[in-house]
């Protein structure tokens, strides 16, 4: 295992308890830190594995569902398949992205996780931004044209009216 304690790495010897004094008291307490076999030993049980791939699965047939019956547009649809896929991946290769979260200096890998997490929704709102910025655009020439058509609709709807005459005559009753 790339990531057990050796002593030139000082980030993963287990340190131990440690407490600080002066003048006789004490100041802070520094609990021990695990080595990183303690997190290496932690495993996802099988049927909390079996419990996220049913909730991916089941996030999956949704989008897939909605994108059948096109209550779901094809351009919003996309990075909702990345997350489902993920969803259903991510149990059945745990191990291997803990290892991967060690690899790069995340001691606690849910952490990793999380910040993954947090990264695809940012692109699902940025995404959703996008195009309500698209659309209100759009809406505001649709409306500048609306209001342009119905302008002319009255002028050629209006009656034309009779031009006042320039005689002096008085008008007959």
């Amino acid at each position: 295992i790339p990531f057990s304690p050796d002593s030139s790495n000082i980030d993963w010897v287990r340190r131990p308890a440690q407490l600080s004094f002066h003048r006789g008291k004490a100041l802070c307490y520094t609990p021990p830190t695990p080595d990183a076999s303690h997190f290496l030993r932690m495993h996802m049980s099988p049927r909390t594995r079996l419990v996220l791939m049913l909730i991916g699965l089941a996030v999956l047939l949704t989008v897939i569902n909605l994108l059948r019956k096109r209550r779901f547009k094809e351009e919003y649809a996309l990075l909702w398949l990345l997350a489902a896929l993920a969803l259903v991946a991510a149990p059945l290769l745990i191990d291997p992205l803990d290892r991967l979260a060690y690899f790069l200096g995340v001691e606690y890998p849910p952490a990793l996780f999380l910040g993954l997490g947090i990264v695809g929704l940012l692109l699902i709102i940025f995404q959703l931004s996008f195009n309500i910025s698209r659309f209100s655009d759009a809406i505001r020439v649709l409306t500048q044209e609306i209001a342009i058509l119905r302008q002319r609709l009255e002028t050629l709807e209006k009656p034309p009216t009779d031009p006042p005459s320039s005689s002096s005559e008085p008008p007959e009753p």
